[in-house]
């Protein structure tokens, strides 16, 4: 009886990768895996479930796992990505201008993301889509030749990577035998951050604090115990995220009241005071400002001015003091700095970017932008898990008043069971909303909102044109939705709504819309 023809292109390629032990899923179009795929990084699919993957879904795409698993570690270069400098090896072009360069297997290099411009490399428990995928621009993936694997160039990736990780280790190793003079403070957060991540939440004072003291005795000379208790209690309050929930306290109406008169008070000295937006008019709708726990929401349509006003905020925040964690998703750290370097010489963004800027203004610029306490974290791939573990790790060395996420729908976490966009959206505002809430840091994050408000008569958008999702109007404490004419006289003229807000007023407010900065700030007639 002869073999039934397999008519599917992709499912033909799958089983054809199959075959040369290659270990493959299918992916949406989004390059998305379309189920729990892990269990295949250890394993390779029989041909009963590649064939099974392809009925329930006839039209994705094929990917294949990287690593050890089917022998090969890819180098993933971006549309404009250098390429002159890789050996030459198997290659092919994808869907979106880019190219992949599949060398032998490496067990000597991790996943790297962003190890050299535009460029990542995917190893073990990754994977990449494979030719004869189809792009979202409806190009497909196409092999470029036919070489055989070569072996991974190690040299040119590894050799910073290995330096910094024995700097690190070198250093670590040197702090925990004890320290000198002016550096006590500094290495005692961090040995308080690691002694502290390391121990349960209920032995911290049993474990963790002893350990501490005992570092300290090794310091020449060792700091007050006073002057170290108040470092690990600081240390203690920056990363409560560390508690698991069955750790969480109960507390009786008389606890929360006591605990409720300590916040009153504070409340009247002015001691818990939000983060402020620098806009007066906001702050006093927000009581304060930006509040602690709190999932803020900045919705609006594309070319609106979303980015823009969250990076309003967080240079105002900045400026007053505040210290910043600004999460790129879609732009590079040097097109975010053109910016705030726009806002603080009140000079046209393009003028930065072309580079006409006279450069005694850059200059002084220059030194006002060292002076923020704004860091800007450029994260191109991330998932809302990687942003939280950006966030537990900055805290360990630092203090953070502020989470900027650059925005919500650019995180690439799974779509989940359901493979739809909403369930995608649902976990990341989730995920964002326990960020703010366990770390105790109000979280801003803007969101594209769908084109139903394009369709009225007055284009104002409303909470229920938050794209894809419901649970982002559950999620957030406070939404703020941006409205203003992109062309014509009222282009500068912005109309900020606050929708939604759990511990304030809602209303509306005009803003001015600075074009040639970028920079919002409050209208005056």
């Amino acid at each position: 009886m002869a073999k039934k023809k397999i008519k599917n292109p992709m499912l033909k390629r799958a089983l054809f990768y199959r075959k040369r032990e290659i270990s493959v899923i299918p992916v949406g179009r989004n390059k998305k895996p379309l189920f729990k795929w892990k269990e295949y990084t250890k394993r390779l699919p029989t041909r009963t479930e590649i064939k099974q993957w392809w009925k329930d879904y006839p039209d994705a795409n094929v990917a294949i796992i990287t690593g050890e698993i089917s022998g090969v570690t890819v180098v993933d270069i971006e549309k404009g990505g250098e390429t002159d400098y890789l050996p030459n090896t198997l290659v092919s072009k994808t869907g979106g201008g880019g190219y992949h360069y599949y060398y032998k297997y490496s067990e000597r290099f991790n996943n790297g993301v962003r190890v050299k411009k535009l460029t990542d490399i995917r190893n073990n428990s990754g994977y990449v889509v494979a030719p004869p995928s189809m792009h979202e621009s409806g190009k497909k993936y196409k092999w470029n030749n036919k070489e055989d694997l070569a072996p991974f160039p190690i040299h040119l990736f590894h050799e910073e990577a290995v330096e910094d990780a024995k700097k690190k280790e070198n250093q670590w190793s040197e702090l925990l035998e004890g320290v000198s003079g002016g550096m006590r403070n500094d290495s005692a957060a961090k040995v308080c951050g690691l002694f502290l991540t390391k121990t349960p939440f209920k032995l911290w004072d049993q474990l963790a604090w002893p350990a501490v003291k005992e570092w300290n005795q090794k310091n020449d000379p060792p700091l007050k115990e006073g002057e170290l208790k108040k470092v690990f209690e600081s240390i203690s309050s920056r990363i409560t995220y560390h508690r698991e929930d069955y750790e969480q306290e109960v507390l009786s109406m008389a606890e929360i009241t006591v605990k409720h008169k300590e916040i009153m008070e504070q409340r009247k000295t002015g001691k818990l005071e939000g983060v402020t937006t620098g806009l007066k008019a906001l702050d006093s709708k927000l009581n304060g400002g930006f509040k602690a726990g709190d999932l803020i929401l900045i919705g609006a349509r594309p070319s609106i001015g979303k980015t823009s006003l969250a990076l309003t905020f967080s240079y105002n925040a900045a400026r007053k003091g505040k210290k910043v964690l600004f999460f790129s998703i879609e732009m590079s750290s040097i097109d975010v700095y053109d910016r705030l370097l726009s806002f603080i010489t009140n000079r046209k963004c393009n003028d930065i970017i072309q580079g006409t800027a006279p450069t005694k203004l850059l200059r002084k610029a220059y030194v006002k932008a060292k002076k923020l306490d704004l860091s800007i974290v450029e994260l191109a791939k991330a998932t809302s898990e990687e942003v939280i573990d950006v966030v537990k790790t900055k805290l360990i060395e630092d203090k953070v008043d502020l989470i900027v996420v650059d925005y919500l729908q650019y995180l690439r976490d799974s779509e989940g069971k359901n493979g739809n966009s909403a369930s995608r959206i649902g976990k990341i505002s989730k995920n964002l909303k326990m960020l703010a809430r366990m770390t105790n840091i109000p979280v801003v994050s803007p969101v594209q909102l769908n084109r139903k408000s394009e369709g009225r008569s007055n284009k104002t958008p409303e909470l229920f044109d938050l794209r894809d999702s419901g649970d982002l109007e559950a999620d957030a404490d406070v939404v703020m939705l941006l409205s203003r004419s992109i062309i014509g006289e009222y282009r500068e003229k912005a109309f900020l709504q606050i929708a939604k807000n759990r511990k304030g007023e809602t209303g509306n407010l005009n803003l001015k819309f600075n074009s040639k900065t970028t920079r919002f700030s409050a209208y005056r007639i």
